[in-house]
């Protein structure tokens, strides 16, 4: 949740070198005088979308922050996994484990997966709006009416075409990031290649390119461009159907869940129970409790 206002005084703060107990002061103040304004998500995607973002997608921050934890913690000797340097290739059961792990021994949860009922302090902070994730546009255009911010006819343009992001430009920065941080990749022990196809199945988990899409690059194809790999990712997206795209995104989540446990997704349900309570969300939807069948042998995450 960015609260701009608090940002301006925080960066205010270092210009001037104010005081931190008044700039505390006016932090508070100005919350109490702020429009407060927070959106909510269903905690099952919700942990699942941070797990793609941060550790199956290309970031090599957290594969060595969190991904070698995960790997000492899940797996105990890492250096039997070819994982050494770098938690690359955590799957999506042995990432729930360790969450489940931190928050049975209480230890510290980083704020991309904990509870969000946690995360934003519902209980301490008078919001004026709380929006959903999964309707996002609608509450924004609600939101935005609201403040008198549709008064202007670019507002509405922008929520509706784009959101926050268009996924062309998605996809660009994707690609730029892959070919940004190949070192990091390659020293992590990824090669590019296996860093552009797990891109390419981001992608496809995110709804962005059709799972009936294949790779295009074979092992070899080293020397390809960014130029030339963005053209055919937006090319891909082009030509995948929406429908298509809709479907790809919800295997690729049930697809996840089927590989946990019953003792797991039962742990879940208690983690998030406070979340499911305040923001009327289902504690056991069939996407996760129901009875998940692979039936033409798509894998989206091998």
């Amino acid at each position: 949740m960015l609260m701009m206002h608090i940002r301006k005084m925080l960066m205010e703060r270092t210009r001037t070198n104010m005081d931190v107990s008044i700039t505390y002061d006016r932090g508070s103040k100005l919350r109490k005088s702020s429009t407060m304004i927070a959106f909510v998500r269903n905690p099952y995607t919700r942990l699942f979308s941070g797990y793609v973002d941060k550790m199956y997608c290309i970031n090599p921050s957290f594969w060595k922050s969190v991904g070698k934890s995960v790997l000492r913690v899940v797996r105990g000797n890492a250096s039997r996994t070819g994982s050494v340097r770098c938690g690359h290739d955590i799957s999506f059961a042995e990432f729930v484990n360790y969450f489940i792990y931190q928050h049975d021994n209480k230890q510290h949860i980083d704020s991309h997966f904990m509870p969000i009922s946690e995360h934003c302090k519902f209980c301490e902070t008078e919001y004026t709006y709380i929006g959903k994730i999964e309707t996002f546009r609608d509450d924004m255009l609600s939101v935005s009416d609201a403040m008198g911010m549709l008064d202007y006819k670019t507002t509405r343009e922008a929520i509706l075409k784009y959101g926050f992001h268009g996924k062309r430009e998605t996809i660009s920065c994707w690609v730029s990031l892959v070919y940004d941080r190949r070192v990091e990749i390659e020293t992590c022990g990824l090669s590019f290649i296996e860093g552009l196809r797990a891109l390419w199945k981001t992608c496809q988990i995110r709804g962005m390119i059709s799972k009936e899409i294949p790779f295009p690059l074979q092992a070899n194809d080293t020397k390809i461009t960014f130029e030339r790999f963005n053209e055919l990712a937006q090319k891909a997206y082009n030509a995948s159907e929406p429908s298509i795209l809709h479907e790809g995104r919800n295997r690729a989540l049930r697809q996840a869940y089927g590989s946990l446990t019953y003792h797991a997704k039962v742990k879940l349900r208690k983690i998030f129970e406070r979340d499911f309570e305040m923001f009327d969300y289902d504690p056991m939807p069939d996407f996760v409790f129901g009875e998940y069948q692979n039936v033409d042998n798509i894998d989206f995450f091998s």
